[in-house]
């Protein structure tokens, strides 16, 4: 039986910790297209994590801010900028919403505040919603 060191047992753990938070970039997710000027096209219908009201999901970037969308009703959604306004990290979608690793900030779906030391919820972004697409930005 092969022995693991203490360090090499907590290197596998991270990787794994890291690789099971990758987010699929826009470029790869066919739902998501970029257009000229540097908006976003989203085909709502094909992002399962918007299925349902709550849902949430980040979608790509937009001249470099990572973005997020959430639906907030039936047929409704908003756009975020995914950047904590605390300090500018890229928060990450949780089971209940979105997180700053930083400082533990937590937002809700639509990045209303929920917990700082944020100050203020997630930055919302113009989003106009036709026949199942978005277009984010």
């Amino acid at each position: 039986m092969t022995e693991f060191s203490r360090r090499a047992l907590l290197t596998g753990a991270c990787a794994v910790l890291l690789l099971g938070n990758a987010q699929t970039p826009a470029v790869a997710n066919p739902a998501v297209k970029k257009l000229p000027g540097g908006k976003l096209s989203v085909r709502l219908r094909d992002l399962t994590a918007l299925a349902t009201v709550g849902g949430a999901a980040r979608i790509g970037s937009i001249k470099g801010i990572p973005v997020g969308i959430a639906r907030t009703a039936t047929n409704k959604y908003v756009a975020l900028d995914l950047r904590c306004p605390h300090q500018g990290a890229t928060v990450d979608r949780t089971e209940q919403g979105w997180l700053c690793n930083v400082h533990l900030s937590e937002f809700e779906s639509d990045g209303d505040l929920q917990l700082g030391p944020a100050t203020t919820g997630l930055k919302k972004i113009a989003i106009k919603v036709s026949r199942g697409v978005a277009v984010v930005g």
